[in-house]
């Protein structure tokens, strides 16, 4: 494991992953104009590069870039009863959900974060269809604990926090807001689980086999792109028709399940 150089030539310099730092920008983005989008579109892409455990890892980081400045952004918008409703169960979810990235498959991972990205994007043009069987999710418990596994495991927290949030008919401005907010936090959850890794990485070799290499080189452009999205959706906010790019941005979280999906089944998308 290095922090920066080890593994460096293997996938820091491939194209793939400046193609990857683009869809990290694109989700960003999105994220900031509608609420959702960042996992849905930056982690499947993200993991036909890296393990889930470093999809999740990196993840953490990136999102913290992208919801930390969405988060003071839509300070005035935070509904924090909504918030309380569901912050403790998300960071028991990311919990539970680190147990099961270490001792299951990657493959089962993927695959998740790919049936959900179908789900989202059955949500925005098709929403009664994408919540039929799944309204019984719709509390604040149940939602929030599997959006903190889901986030854990896969990078993709959003779902059963949107069906929540749609069925108490909040505005897009406390949409956005409450999911920065808890995204934000179990971000900071995530990293202090990863970080706790990295220290015990010199003396237990599970820790050691998940540890990513070439930590600070990813960590930082990866931030950058996230908050380089931000600040271009901020300055586009007032000017975009946000049902259009609500389509737009499922189209898009389309395209990453599709990219994961050949990457699955041993086909090369991004080179």
């Amino acid at each position: 494991m290095g922090f920066f150089g080890k593994g460096l030539t293997v996938r820091g310099m491939d194209p793939s992953f400046f193609i990857l730092l683009g869809a990290i920008m694109v989700a960003a983005f999105v994220q900031r104009l509608v609420g959702f989008g960042f996992g849905l579109i930056g982690a499947p892409i993200a993991m036909t590069l890296f393990t889930p455990f470093e999809v999740t890892f990196f993840m953490a980081y990136w999102g913290l870039a992208t919801s930390g400045p969405t988060v003071f952004l839509t300070r005035g918008s935070i509904d924090w009863s909504l918030v309380r409703k569901t912050l403790g169960w998300v960071v028991l979810g990311v919990g539970l959900g680190y147990v099961g990235l270490i001792v299951l498959p990657g493959a089962i991972f993927k695959t998740l974060a790919m049936i959900l990205c179908v789900q989202a994007f059955i949500s925005v043009f098709w929403p009664a269809l994408a919540t039929r069987g799944v309204a019984w999710t719709a509390t604040g418990p149940i939602a929030g604990t599997t959006a903190g596994v889901l986030q854990a495991t896969t990078g993709v927290p959003g779902p059963p926090l949107i069906v929540f949030l749609n069925t108490l008919r909040v505005s897009r401005e406390v949409f956005v807001a409450v999911l920065a907010v808890i995204f934000l936090a179990a971000a900071g959850v995530r990293i202090v689980v990863g970080l706790g890794f990295v220290a015990a990485s010199p003396y237990v070799q599970v820790a050691a086999d998940l540890i990513p290499d070439s930590i600070l080189y990813f960590l930082v452009l990866g931030s950058a792109a996230s908050t380089l999205g931000v600040i271009l959706a901020q300055m586009v906010e007032s000017r975009v028709n946000l049902a259009l790019f609500r389509q737009i941005a499922a189209l898009l979280i389309a395209g990453s399940a599709l990219t994961l999906l050949l990457n699955l089944i041993g086909v090369s998308v991004l080179g």
